[in-house]
């Protein structure tokens, strides 16, 4: 009778067990459901990095790639796998990183369910950032505005420029002070969700000429870079990095891996 007794224990036990393992699984965001489970340890040090240019290519993106190589050899590191196949969209693959970062241009060759598969890893609560033209992207999808927080409307200015802290208190850019300097080609954003968004970094308007054709007056002046959220993700952009001189700056660098360690939640 007490043999029985423990194998009933037993098996209602296992019952148990598997049970609460189908509702952890079904607790699970969707992007981590596909092939090999990752633990949080083993995504929070990967980030996909996609350059895809499917209308103006920057001659930056090579020495991008590089540096991002090089700033993921820090503490805590991160591993960096550059690509520019579509097919990297997967819910199965993405569940293999912590962030996905964007150089692009132009209506991207995503199929809907591709497109799915970004946003539904970023709000499951995957990092998402975006440099440069990251916002000369996908005007055709409004979802991509919703994610990333604006698009990009002319750049008016391609010359040395300050560009004002405006959120100092912001680990991500605190260590630049008050302003900088840097020579770059300055983007203007419209349709920024100025309420959605804490702009870090704005262009100091009284550093260039105001009157230059093109010039669009907004009243959220000039963003030039921003975090964000979107469902459960963290996202942060950055119009800066059209030269190779501001990805070999170290101010620059300094900021980005902090957005990038801020966006794969692995700050040290």
């Amino acid at each position: 009778m007490q043999r029985i007794a423990i194998g009933s224990i037993c098996r209602m036990a296992a019952i148990v067990a598997a049970t609460a393992c189908s509702f952890a699984l079904l607790a699970m965001p969707s992007w981590q459901l596909g092939g090999r489970q990752l633990g949080a340890a083993e995504r929070t040090n990967r980030l996909l990095y996609f350059t895809l240019s499917a209308g103006y290519r920057h001659e930056s993106i090579p020495l991008s790639t590089t540096v991002l190589k090089e700033l993921g050899d820090g503490v805590p590191r991160f591993e960096v796998t550059a690509s520019e196949d579509v097919s990297v969209f997967t819910p199965e693959n993405l569940s293999r990183y912590a962030a996905v970062m964007f150089f692009t241009t132009g209506e991207l060759p995503m199929t809907e369910g591709q497109k799915s598969a970004l946003t539904g890893f970023v709000r499951a609560g995957g990092g998402f950032l975006g440099v440069h033209s990251a916002t000369d992207t996908f005007y055709e999808w409004p979802e991509y505005q919703k994610l990333i927080g604006g698009w990009f409307n002319e750049h008016p200015w391609h010359q040395a420029v300050t560009i004002d802290v405006a959120d100092r208190s912001n680990p991500l850019v605190a260590f630049l002070g008050n302003s900088f300097e840097v020579a770059d080609e300055i983007y203007q954003i419209r349709d920024f969700d100025e309420r959605g968004s804490d702009v870090l970094l704005r262009l100091d308007p009284n550093s260039v000429d105001l009157s230059v054709e093109g010039v669009e007056r907004r009243p959220y002046g000039w963003p030039l870079a921003w975090t964000r959220s979107y469902g459960d993700g963290r996202v942060f952009y950055t119009a800066l990095g059209r030269e190779e001189a501001v990805w070999r700056d170290s101010h620059y660098r300094r900021m980005l891996r902090n957005a990038l360690l801020w966006a794969m939640r692995a700050e040290p």
